[in-house]
């Protein structure tokens, strides 16, 4: 408080100071008669007017700064007297705040997310919403709970202390058990969104695995090619961040992702060029288009894989926005995907190329 009165007594004497001087070089001027009267008149509106304005609004920001010391000194009082009452309920409070702190956190993260990572948005949205919830019932706790304490001290500084004070201890108790169970029901409303984000995961890790291994159950089936045909491109900007992501994971996976980008470039670009050579050699029409056939494939058939490889990066890359553990079984397990099936499916590809560039046969 005395820091605040020092800094406002300063900048009212620095103002009074220019006021001085701008009255000063006014009379100066006037005295030397080189404007009109009107004139005079208009340029010391010119110079008076933002410095009234500035002062209004400093003289306005340190009076809220002087509210805002008010209001904390409050707070600590009000701490001091609930720790002498009944200290569990203090604690409760804390905890219950950085819970609140961690989840505005979170859901100020989601927003961006939704509108980056389009093919995770559905879980993003449906995550957002439970959030919310889950958050308002902290709020709830806390501001109910905030309500009565502080109506309890307002008494103890303005009543009868001793009566507040035997009335609010038993209060405590009930209104720490009442944090308590906001706590658990914040805590079951959190735990049903990390189902939903390790199921996700989950399903991604999938996906990439039929690469593999082609799922037995009809139900995977059906799921993993609903899931593949729902799959939207991905733009350059989101590309390059799953990637160098996955080069936080394992550098050589993004090695190979990035050489999975150049094959299929290649494939495009070589389709394109026989295709021109087509156009000038209508008599080799049936072999070049065999050529063509199998470049487009292989393009074709590499873009799906690719997609596939950055829904499963995404979808870990998601979770781990939203909170999931890198220690998450989930996590671990598409960990272990990546790393066996990245390698493998450029391998496949590397070979079909490599075929293809020597399928060139001599006629018999």
């Amino acid at each position: 408080m005395a820091f605040a009165n020092f800094i406002l007594v300063v900048f009212l004497v620095i103002s009074l100071l220019v006021f001085v001087v701008l009255v000063m070089l006014l009379r100066q001027i006037k005295k030397d008669g080189r404007l009109p009267a009107d004139k005079l008149t208009t340029l010391g509106a010119i110079l008076f007017i933002p410095t009234i304005l500035i002062f209004a609004l400093v003289s306005k920001s340190i009076s809220n700064w002087r509210s805002d010391i008010q209001t904390e000194k409050e707070r600590v009082e009000i701490t001091q007297f609930v720790n002498g009452v009944y200290k569990p309920l203090a604690f409760s409070q804390e905890s219950l705040l950085r819970s609140f702190a961690e989840m505005r956190s979170l859901l100020q993260k989601t927003g961006a997310l939704e509108r980056e990572y389009p093919n995770h948005a559905r879980l993003i949205s449906s995550v957002t919403k439970q959030w919310s919830e889950a958050q308002s019932v902290l709020y709830d706790a806390y501001n109910n709970t905030d309500k009565e304490i502080r109506r309890a001290w307002i008494s103890y500084n303005t009543m009868d202390q001793q009566d507040v004070l035997s009335k609010f201890s038993k209060q405590a108790v009930h209104l720490e058990t009442d944090i308590k169970k906001a706590e658990k029901s914040y805590q079951r409303k959190v735990h049903s969104v990390q189902d939903k984000i390790i199921k996700n995961v989950d399903n991604a890790r999938r996906l990439l695995d039929s690469n593999r291994k082609l799922p037995k159950s009809k139900k995977r089936k059906l799921l993993n090619k609903t899931t593949l045909e729902n799959i939207d491109s991905f733009n350059d900007a989101t590309v390059s961040s799953l990637v160098t992501f996955l080069g936080s994971i394992d550098r050589r996976l993004q090695e190979d992702v990035e050489s999975l980008k150049k094959l299929i470039s290649i494939a495009g670009q070589q389709s394109e060029i026989i295709r021109a050579h087509l156009i000038k050699n209508q008599d080799l029409e049936k072999p070049l288009k065999i050529i063509i056939n199998d470049w487009e494939k292989l393009e074709a058939d590499s873009q799906l894989q690719f997609k596939q490889i950055l829904y499963a990066v995404e979808a870990e890359y998601i979770a781990k926005k939203l909170g999931l553990s890198k220690k998450s079984p989930a996590i671990k397990a598409m960990h272990k995907s990546l790393l066996l099936n990245i390698p493998s499916i450029v391998g496949k590809v590397i070979k079909k190329r490599n075929r293809i560039d020597q399928s060139y046969k001599i006629k018999q």
